[in-house]
């Protein structure tokens, strides 16, 4: 059942062992896998570049070239995608940290350094908060690090809110610690 929370959705215990059910995946394919030993054996198949750097005769023009290559492909970190995020949002920041249950002195730690890598936690309220979807949500917390896994159901609860258009971290902690989990903020 989905139920108003004042302006926000809150999903029941029902909905979201219903969604557990229907998208958990075990996290191991031995299909897929490949071993300490296949990588030994040929590095040259499983190492992305390694060919080219197996002698030692790369020219440094050849070395300049593909450290720029690399330059370019550099994203924004997480604390500039946050800022961007809010600003495209029309939010203000206050009003998003507040949302997230995240306190003013780590919001001012995230904004000011944008090399800041808070916990997986806190980086999912503030896609919750910001009202991102799965593939947004996907994005932000990358840039932490951080992924959503369907073979974790931490993970899938979040998903389901995220999905559901449930955006409320003080309910959906809630539900994290009803199954077991740590909240995603501790405010």
């Amino acid at each position: 059942m989905i139920a108003m929370v004042g302006k926000e959705k809150t999903l029941s215990k029902e909905i979201i062992d219903e969604y557990i059910q229907l998208n958990f995946k075990a996290n191991f394919d031995i299909r897929k896998k490949k071993s300490y030993f296949d990588i030994l054996k040929r590095p040259e198949l499983t190492i992305t570049g390694r060919r080219e750097f197996a002698g030692s005769n790369v020219s440094s023009d050849k070395l300049q070239y593909l450290l720029s290559k690399i330059k370019s492909k550099i994203e924004l970190s997480f604390s500039e995608k946050l800022m961007e995020l809010i600003k495209e949002k029309g939010k203000k920041p206050a009003d998003i940290y507040k949302k997230a249950e995240v306190d003013k002195s780590l919001f001012s730690k995230i904004k000011s350094d944008k090399d800041y890598h808070p916990t997986k936690g806190t980086a999912l309220a503030f896609a919750i908060a910001l009202h991102l979807t799965l593939e947004e949500t996907q994005d932000l917390i990358g840039r932490a690090g951080y992924a959503l896994s369907n073979s974790v159901e931490r993970d899938l609860i979040v998903q389901c809110y995220i999905e559901s258009k449930a955006y409320n971290v003080n309910d959906l902690n809630g539900k994290l610690i009803d199954y077991g989990y740590d909240p995603l903020t501790n405010k």
